[in-house]
């Protein structure tokens, strides 16, 4: 039996409702209509409300409330001015000065600070709210490296696709260019962290005092990869350094107990993992970077 679809419930406040009819004319769901001239609930539309709160974000005179899927009514904030705001200078410096930091001081994320990144990076796009990511923040360098001890027993695991028969499973697991990539990548660099944590370093987390796992119930990848790279952002701006971990999800994803153990939920994806901290390097030179392609059509 097919689960009904949950909608937002948007009530608009006739007393303060100005008319101006902005809130209808941006509903992306078409379930506000104009009657009379004025803004009314469209319940016969094609869709129910989706709770992105753009009636709520248009409003000039704060007349309409949203509740339902997860938005309870008071989500609405008036945004900094446009000269509080970030130019585009300020915002390309920011992310040319980000870079993937694999040195940290010796010193915790303040829980202060942690809230601050986790709600900035919240305000990441989503495909259909509310946001089906959730994060698992394990803080301290004692929890992280728990954490490490458990991936690298899993870790262990995998060498047996190094064997004949692995080989085999490999090829029919995946197509030909992922199997070569886990054959002359993932492989050596798991082999690479195993045997540097049998002398005490640690090459999966750089010892870290943080790390962040990001997870959905979906097995698309996309929103806890979005999510994570606004978090890689508010981490800079935060003067915090941080660095995506890419085998962490793989290595969750086949382990139940694991990911039970590090509170995913059962029926969520671990997608990305994050290491966080204050950097103890600093870089006075960028990196020009591009994309592999870029073609005007």
């Amino acid at each position: 039996m097919a689960t009904a679809v949950e909608w937002g419930c948007p009530v608009i406040h006739v007393a303060t409702c100005i008319a101006c009819g902005r809130c209808v004319s941006i509903c992306p769901s078409y379930c506000l209509r104009l009657q009379d001239g004025k803004p009314v609930v469209d319940s016969g539309g094609p869709f129910g409300c989706l709770a992105c709160g753009h009636c709520m974000a248009v409003c000039p005179s704060g007349a309409i409330r949203v509740t339902g899927r997860g938005m309870k009514g008071g989500e609405v904030f008036p945004l900094p001015l446009p000269s509080a705001r970030a130019t585009a200078e300020a915002l390309e410096g920011m992310m040319q000065a980000r870079r993937s930091a694999r040195h940290y001081e010796n010193r915790p994320v303040e829980k202060p600070v942690m809230d601050r990144l986790l709600a900035m990076s919240a305000t990441a796009p989503m495909g259909f709210p509310p946001s089906p990511v959730g994060v698992v923040v394990i803080n301290g360098r004692d929890r992280v490296q728990e954490l490490a001890h458990d991936l690298v027993a899993a870790f262990k695991k995998w060498r047996f696709l190094k064997t004949p028969v692995g080989s085999i499973l490999l090829r029919f697991m995946m197509d030909k260019p992922s199997v070569e990539l886990m054959k002359n990548f993932v492989l050596p660099v798991v082999d690479t962290i195993i045997e540097a944590r049998k002398e005490g370093r640690d090459l999966l987390f750089y010892d870290a005092p943080c790390v962040m796992v990001f997870h959905s119930p979906l097995k698309d990848p996309v929103e806890p990869a979005i999510a994570s790279s606004f978090a890689t952002l508010a981490a800079e701006g935060l003067g915090l350094g941080s660095c995506m971990i890419g085998t962490v999800a793989p290595a969750l994803q086949g382990d139940k107990r694991l990911r039970a153990c590090w509170g995913i939920p059962a029926k969520n994806f671990p997608s990305m993992a994050m290491t966080l901290g204050y950097p103890s390097v600093t870089f006075p030179n960028g990196i020009h970077r591009r994309f592999a392609s870029v073609e005007f059509v």
